[in-house]
């Protein structure tokens, strides 16, 4: 999106095969729409690594998505 986060909020948590996602709301300044991360509540890394969401995750997104990054390990730490 934009260039820059301005703010970053915590919208939701789920649990999803034992582990606990953290839904992120993120405010961009030049853009005028939001993102979504999800961040892995233990361990603080960051599972959209690729790609954020458009709109809050639904359940079946976060297990899709959980499920995608264990199988080819593509989380990162929080900066």
């Amino acid at each position: 999106m934009g260039d820059k986060v301005i703010s970053e909020r915590l919208v939701g948590t789920s649990t999803v095969h034992g582990r606990t996602l953290e839904v992120h709301r993120l405010t961009w300044r030049d853009a005028p729409g939001l993102s979504y991360d999800v961040v892995d509540g233990a361990t603080g890394e960051l599972l959209t690594v690729d790609e954020s969401f458009d709109e809050v995750p639904r359940l079946d997104q976060l297990c899709e998505l959980l499920e995608a990054q264990q199988k080819i390990g593509t989380s990162s730490p929080r900066p």
